[in-house]
């Protein structure tokens, strides 16, 4: 009896061990917008006087797509938002007033360099290493205005690696996170590619490597997910984030060439059965960057349990918190 005991008890740790795709992933995220309230111009936001889009909007739509995309397995929470009247510190110390900025901005020249922005005073200005160890939150999204420096996604941790930025190891943290960063001058299909270059940079460090340069039967699942004609003619799958199955050059999403692809087989994953069609620009927008973001995303692998490679089944685990 004890024996049997253990052994459902072994069975039970093995079942909860390896069912890594939970229906839903909460992710809590700080906001820190830098939206400076600019005097002179009737203490309106920057984001007011030259119009451009309301970061609140942009964060709203965003969540929505990425829940969209990933049929509801994840969900953001934004648990803090702070609207900053201020500008950003710089890796030199400097930061813009509103005069500069402005300045700067309408003559389209003067912008300070080096422009990166400095994330190890953000880091400890806004308590991050206590509040990720706590696990108050899960991510950061940094807004602000053009030059304001910051870094698509950017990954902070104890062994943090490429993210579409050189990584920021931080041993005070004990897990990895990303720092997001987006330009309220920008929409949300600029967010998603954002997302995107973030989705790329991950699943190439899960897989070990991106190359197109080796024969097709050797490529590992990631390589093939993202294979466009151009670099395996006849053979597409759903291209990467500025490839589309069709494009022949960068960004070239609305490209009405017809080409064959098993995009709608990666729906199946990973349970594939090799079925291919023609397609072009008409599946994905016709050259709209929100749209044909969406559509890729919404291709990404998102089954239970272990695939056949040994690699989750469900790839949003390893990019919405990595």
């Amino acid at each position: 009896m004890k024996f049997e005991f253990l052994l459902g008890l072994m069975a039970f740790g093995l079942a909860a061990l390896f069912n890594t795709t939970p229906k839903q992933k909460i992710v809590k995220v700080l906001v820190l917008n830098f939206d400076p309230v600019i005097e002179a111009e009737g203490n309106k936001r920057l984001h007011e006087v030259f119009k451009w889009h309301d970061p609140r909007w942009l964060a709203k739509e965003y969540s929505a797509d990425l829940t969209e995309c990933s049929s509801g397995f994840v969900r953001y929470q934004i648990v803090e938002w702070r609207d900053l009247d201020e500008f950003p510190l710089k890796v030199d110390g400097f930061a813009y007033d509103d005069e500069t900025y402005l300045r700067c901005w309408r003559e389209r020249k003067g912008w300070h360099e080096p422009d990166g922005v400095d994330y190890r005073r953000l880091i400890d200005k806004f308590n991050l290493v206590e509040r990720v160890n706590r696990g108050e939150i899960d991510e950061v999204w940094l807004f602000g205005g053009p030059y304001f420096g910051y870094w698509e996604s950017h990954m902070v941790g104890p062994t943090a690696y490429w993210c579409n930025s050189e990584p920021l190891i931080d041993k005070r943290f004990k897990r990895n996170f990303v720092i997001m960063g987006f330009n309220y001058e920008r929409g949300v299909g600029e967010m998603l590619e954002d997302f995107g270059h973030r989705v790329e940079s991950i699943m190439t460090k899960v897989y070990g490597r991106w190359d197109y340069k080796i024969p097709l039967e050797q490529m590992n699942t990631w390589e093939r997910f993202t294979l466009y004609d151009k670099v395996a003619p006849g053979n597409a799958g759903c291209g990467n984030v500025h490839f589309a199955p069709n494009s022949e050059k960068d960004y070239d999403w609305g490209n009405k060439r017809y080409v064959w692809s098993n995009c709608d087989d990666w729906l199946n994953y990973p349970n594939m059965t090799g079925k291919k069609r023609l397609v072009n620009c008409d599946e994905w927008g016709g050259g709209d960057i929100r749209l044909h973001h969406k559509w890729w995303l919404k291709h990404l692998p998102k089954a239970e349990g272990i695939a056949p490679d040994g690699k989750l089944a469900n790839w949003w685990n390893y990019f919405v918190l990595p």
